[in-house]
């Protein structure tokens, strides 16, 4: 089954936003088929800024969304959790 994309919301001059980029590129280094990572900035479109604006850095990942998402151990477990559903 070839991986799903992951979807990583940020805004620019975001500290936490390169904390999360850099825990999810250490994450995806260590798995055997690394998805494909799309990165959005939320400033971009009115609508995810409102409704995502304190959650970024945030992963959505088979329409499961982790806000806050900095630490490469939630990361981590959060991608490993949705996977074992499949």
């Amino acid at each position: 089954m070839e991986p799903q994309p992951i979807t990583l919301y940020t805004r620019p001059e975001c500290k936490l936003c390169d904390e999360a980029r850099g825990a999810l590129r250490a994450v995806l280094a260590a798995s055997p088929l690394p998805p494909t990572v799309r990165e959005i900035d939320i400033e971009q479109d009115p609508a995810l800024h409102q409704r995502l604006l304190t959650d970024i850095p945030a992963i959505e990942y088979r329409g499961a969304l982790l806000p806050l998402a900095t630490s490469r151990l939630r990361i981590e477990s959060f991608l490993a959790d949705l996977e074992s559903r499949v």
